[in-house]
């Protein structure tokens, strides 16, 4: 099957995707080591402002740009429609997380928190977006 992704007229930085990429694992783990919610809260809310919205007014993607700006060489420019995408799929991970915690399903919390966090450090150590490699899927069935 060809790989498809989701293209747009919007621009982003591939340093700023794999920074977000890196909080989102921090933010995962202590959800999962400590049941801090309120971070996947915070995941949540920011990848609705990022996959729904508008990334430029995210707190995460903000912070990733000045620390990229800081630490790192000169932007990567990438196709934003893929990581609109992954923000898409992350919202949907993080708000069946917190559903799953409330209600008390710990094991099947784990899982998709695990899944979440699996996804993010892909993307943050290798640069590998695997929504970009679901897109196509989702494109045949819609």
């Amino acid at each position: 099957m060809q790989t498809v992704c989701p293209i747009t007229n919007k621009i982003t930085d591939e340093r700023v995707a794999r920074l977000n990429g890196a909080f989102t694992v921090i933010f995962v783990a202590l959800f999962i080591v400590l049941n801090w919610w309120w971070g996947m809260l915070f995941l949540a809310i920011d990848f609705f402002i990022r996959g729904f919205v508008d990334g430029k007014y995210s707190v995460l993607t903000h912070i990733s740009k000045l620390l990229a700006n800081l630490f790192f060489g000169s932007p990567k420019r990438i196709n934003a429609g893929p990581k609109i995408f992954a923000a898409q799929v992350g919202l949907m991970l993080s708000v069946l997380a917190l559903l799953t915690f409330f209600i008390g399903c710990n094991w099947l919390c784990l899982a998709i928190a695990g899944v979440l966090g699996f996804f993010s450090l892909l993307e943050s150590s290798l640069g590998f977006c695997v929504a970009c490699k679901l897109y196509p899927f989702f494109r045949k069935i819609s």
